[in-house]
């Protein structure tokens, strides 16, 4: 175990042996690049495979370095070899007794890990834990509540696919200099302000859409997507992102591909959890339940459900709907199955992720449908070329948004905000732990 450590941490013996490193060679090599914020606080940050999370560790190591930290005193670990969260504690503490003052220990993809949040639990209550920052990562948050680690000094926080904003960034670096009247808007008419500010670059924004629906948030795909086109090895790496993992927590690739059939089939619509069994003849829908709930533990996708609109009680056992968490999963099912949904659809479902990630979001069921719902406003999507104020559902939502193509108008008598879809994602932009900048 000790030469596994040795051989992971290079720069214990050579301080600039970070940039030797392939990720961080690569990163910092890429035009425009993605950086990344570090914060010293312990953290627990989960997201899907590929989305740069060790990436962001070894670039945080090179900027300790940078700043003057010994590089003795920092600890990368890839945990996939580990048996247990007894090793997981081994390695560690053999690193913290071989040291002196602050240590910053990295953990990279714990939670295949048997027992792991035991080994953060006990690394937290040692007594060498006040000179250390402890950041592990992971890639499914299935079992993981954020309450796992109650009265210790450590954050669980999502790391996601980028989101529309820093691929515009990427896309159309100048876009970098524009400035909102409203940082986090919270009204449509604060939405309405800003959109009237990003208007001039309307075709630049809609050109970023069409690269980001395409490219998802994965920077694997957004580099090759600049390059010239996304490769088949990429699809293939989203797809043993994803489903292998699924065989990884012990549930069957069948029934699991078998449902994401069935959901790209009915993307967007409705629905139960009998029905949905029964069309892909699937035994329970207690079966069909599980799945969907590893799928958002997984990050392939969400699970919205329709709220009570007087006291905003989401009603579980109703109709729900289902979107996958980013356009590239969408395309990488759909060259696997030659099939998946329209774009207004596909669209659909990235304006509900980029509310997700910021708000409780569900959505209003009844005689007139609204495609999202959150605490502060009411949000209805229409891709395609005419919308009038009445697309909105007359419902006694009092903030509302109606997404176009190009449209950009604020109807007073109804207090209704019509922007188009790229003005509105781009003021959606999540402060989610990956931090990320683009320079």
């Amino acid at each position: 175990m000790e030469d596994l450590v040795v051989l992971q941490n290079p720069w214990w013996a050579d301080p600039d042996a970070i940039y030797e490193d392939e990720r961080v060679k690569k990163a910092l090599s890429r035009k425009p690049r993605i950086g990344y914020r570090f914060e010293p606080a312990n953290k627990v940050l989960i997201g899907p495979r590929q989305v740069g999370k060790t990436t962001y560790m070894k670039l945080s190591i090179a900027n300790l370095i940078e700043s003057g930290v010994s590089s003795r005193n920092i600890l990368y670990f890839s945990c996939d070899l580990l048996r247990d969260y007894r090793e997981m504690v081994s390695v560690v503490r053999s690193f913290l007794r071989s040291t002196k003052g602050p240590v910053y220990v990295f953990l990279d993809e714990v939670t295949f890990v048997e027992g792991w949040e035991r080994s953060v639990k006990f690394l937290l209550d040692s007594p060498l834990a006040s000179r250390m920052v402890l950041q592990v990562t992971g890639s499914t948050s299935a079992g993981l509540k954020r309450e796992s680690f109650p009265g210790r000094d450590i954050k669980v926080e999502e790391f996601l696919p980028l989101d529309f904003k820093t691929v515009s960034l990427i896309f159309e670096p100048r876009l970098r200099n524009l400035k909102l009247p409203h940082e986090l808007p919270k009204t449509g008419r604060e939405f309405y302000e800003n959109a009237l500010e990003l208007y001039p670059h309307l075709e630049v924004l809609s050109g970023a859409l069409d690269f980001y629906l395409s490219s998802g948030g994965y920077p694997r795909s957004i580099y090759e997507l600049l390059e010239g086109g996304i490769t088949p090895e990429t699809y293939e790496m989203i797809y043993n992102a994803t489903i292998l993992d699924v065989a990884k927590l012990g549930r069957s690739e069948r029934i699991a591909l078998s449902m994401i059939l069935g959901l790209l089939r009915r993307y967007g619509d409705r629905i139960t959890l009998n029905s949905l069994a029964k069309e892909l003849e699937i035994g329970s829908h207690v079966t069909v339940r599980d799945y969907l709930e590893l799928f958002e533990g997984l990050f392939i996708g969400r699970n919205y459900f329709q709220v009570k609109l007087h006291d905003f009680a989401p009603m579980f056992r109703k109709e729900r709907k289902f979107y996958f968490t980013d356009p590239l999963l969408i395309h990488t099912f759909r060259r696997l199955f030659g099939r998946g949904p329209e774009t207004d659809r596909i669209i659909e479902g990235v304006v509900g992720e980029h509310l997700k990630r910021l708000y409780p979001t569900y959505f209003l069921s009844g005689s007139r449908e609204v495609d999202f719902i959150t605490p502060g406003f009411g949000v209805e999507v229409k891709w395609r070329n005419r919308v009038r104020p009445s697309d909105f559902p007359r419902v006694g939502i009092r903030e509302k948004i109606l997404l176009s193509k190009d449209r950009l108008e604020f109807i007073e008598g109804k207090n209704l905000a019509i922007i188009p879809v790229s003005l509105f994602l781009f003021q959606l932009h999540s402060a989610s732990s990956n931090l990320a900048t683009v320079s």
